[in-house]
């Protein structure tokens, strides 16, 4: 007979339960539970955990042979938990939730299986919206092992056609890594090292790289250096006549991607391990993460490396504001160099069938006092873990508590006003320099118009020098925005209405025998916001795909044969409208 324990008493002996057995599953990766989503041979565009601009990647992007259309077949026994259709991020996604425990995610699918897809369209048409994000009973939709749910696709932010396919802990909704529950993914071949980087961790440490040809290099704590290493096919060295020599607190990264039988695309490695004189130093780990930790990728990997080079370099130490559970750690990844001491270091990287890669390296001591470093135009130091401000020439930013995850030696400029903007440019410190949760900019308005005060917001130069829009709106004498990013910021109106061209039709153009029409739409500046498209005065459904730039109506039972008349008005975020109207016939 059941024991009822009080609430106090039961929460401890939960948690003590969950320790031991892998939030309340017996096996965290059976390997006979889940079947290949496909049908075809799996083949990987992206792996588990693979790090992407600001989060790590949350499942596998399966190959479809560059096209769309394959069937989709559900994973294990379930039922459908949730359906999501949205212009952006995983596009056309459903989610079955499986009595083991476990959630599976299908996404940029091209469309659902009939009832599934029909029951959509009665949503959307319901609320006249494309975009729906519906949670159907559980007795709605249920799904048996190897059913077809969908069609694969190219939806949402997908770069080509492909299969997104996610198992999740259906308690936490977190993220597990695919591969290590026993999907046949042909894979013999280890990964790849291209290089390690060697960090300084404080201003009384450095390191001298004395290469072969009688080079010398000084890495020091603003400065850290990048070794390019020699090898192949699991086994890498460091050039012949390198020499690491070293002082104080010292650190190190590396950059390496593993690769698939049958697949040029790099992937991401499932554990990296860094040994010290036979010790532990610092271990990677890709299993598991939670969505609401993703963008501590920034902290994980070399984040100014990335933005310069172009290069994942992954910091096999820990920043103060990391707070990713994914290591195992001595002294948070640092080594300690003193006098004439020789320690032995080794990286070993381990993809999730097993194969490895080894760089074996030396680090030698040396003593004497740090050289000395340039200073920089510093004109504060942001703390990491309370708030800060900082005011200056019309321009005020306000930081909250943990907005970086290290103290910030934080750089400021001013530059003439760029053609157009309604401010000079404010240089705020670096985009080399992450920036984890948002902040608030303020830059006075005392040139702005009031006729443009409705159509005011914050703009930036991306990598080429174009302005893009980062938001914001006027407010009280000021234009405010909270950007997620450093970069050269200043005030922008955006008063030109999007533009709207149909594709190959024109007005009063048969559409008979042909499945849908496509209209052409843009916006230079703030981006689209909101669009309708009408059919004889009623909403039909209209499809956005921003990645193409499109709007298409697939026609429906809704425009039946028979003359008719098209609307469409888009809005964009700053309240300019545009308006298509053309005569059809079907």
């Amino acid at each position: 007979m059941p024991v009822r324990m009080s609430g106090s008493r039961l929460i401890p002996v939960l948690l003590a339960v969950g320790c031991l057995s892998f939030r309340g599953h017996a096996d965290p990766f059976p390997k006979d539970y889940f079947r290949s989503p496909l049908g075809i041979p799996l083949f990987m565009a992206g792996n588990f955990a693979e790090m992407r601009p600001d989060h790590f990647h949350s499942g596998l992007d399966l190959k479809t042979n560059n096209r769309e259309g394959y069937r989709v077949y559900a994973a294990a026994a379930g039922y459908v938990s949730r359906i999501k259709v949205s212009a952006t991020g995983f596009g056309h996604a459903l989610y079955i939730n499986h009595p083991a425990g476990y959630t599976t995610v299908y996404a940029h699918l091209s469309r659902f299986s009939d009832p599934i897809d029909a029951y959509v369209k009665n949503l959307q048409y319901q609320g006249q919206r494309f975009e729906i994000d519906t949670y159907p009973e559980p007795g709605q939709f249920p799904i048996k092992k190897g059913d077809v749910v969908a069609f694969s696709g190219n939806t949402g932010s997908s770069g080509g056609p492909h299969l997104h396919f996610e198992i999740r802990d259906a308690a936490t909704q977190e993220p597990l890594n695919p591969l290590l529950f026993g999907l046949e993914v042909k894979d013999s071949l280890p990964p790849r090292i291209f290089r390690i980087k060697i960090y300084a961790g404080d201003a009384e440490s450095y390191a001298i790289l004395e290469e072969g040809n009688g080079v010398r290099r000084t890495i020091t704590y603003v400065a850290p250096g990048t070794v390019a290493v020699e090898g192949g096919e699991g086994t890498y060295r460091l050039p012949a006549g390198l020499r690491i020599r070293a002082h104080g607190r010292m650190a190190f990264g590396i950059q390496t991607h593993d690769y698939q039988n049958g697949s040029n695309n790099r992937l991401g490695a499932y554990r990296i391990t860094l040994e010290a004189d036979d010790r532990l130093l610092f271990r990677t780990e890709m299993e598991r993460f939670s969505f609401d930790q993703t963008r501590f990728i920034n902290a994980h990997v070399d984040y100014a490396e990335r933005q310069r080079d172009r290069r994942w370099v992954q910091r096999s130490f820990r920043l103060p504001g990391n707070e990713l559970p994914l290591y195992e750690a001595r002294h948070d990844g640092f080594l300690t160099v003193r006098g004439e001491a020789r320690h032995r270091l080794r990286y070993t990287i381990e993809d999730a069938a097993g194969n490895q890669a080894v760089l074996p390296f030396e680090v030698e001591g040396v003593e004497g006092p740090p050289p000395l470093v340039p200073g920089g135009n510093v004109e504060a130091v942001l703390p990491r873990t309370r708030p800060s401000t900082f005011d200056r020439e019309g321009l005020r930013l306000v930081f909250p508590a943990n907005a970086f995850y290290d103290e910030v030696p934080f750089t400021f400029g001013t530059m003439p006003a760029p053609p157009g903007a309604f401010s000079r440019a404010y240089r705020v410190h670096t985009p080399e320099t992450p920036v984890h949760r948002r902040y608030q900019l303020s830059i006075t308005a005392s040139a702005l118009p009031e006729r443009l005060r409705d159509r005011a917001l914050i703009a930036t130069l991306d990598e080429k020098g174009d302005v893009v829009a980062v938001g914001g709106g006027y407010l009280a004498g000021t234009v405010t925005a909270r950007p997620r990013a450093f970069g050269t910021f200043f005030i922008v109106a955006d008063t030109l209405a999007p533009r709207i061209s149909p594709v190959q039709f024109r007005d009063g153009q048969s559409f008979r025998g042909k499945k849908a029409l496509t209209l052409r739409v843009y916006d230079d500046l703030s981006g689209i916001d909101r669009y309708v498209g009408k059919v004889d005065g009623h909403w039909v459904l209209f499809e956005y795909d921003p990645k193409a730039r499109r709007l298409f109506y697939r026609f429906d039972e809704h425009v039946p044969p028979g003359r008719h008349h098209l609307a469409v008005e888009i809005t964009d975020t700053a309240g300019n409208t545009a308006r298509y109207e053309a005569d059809f016939t079907r």
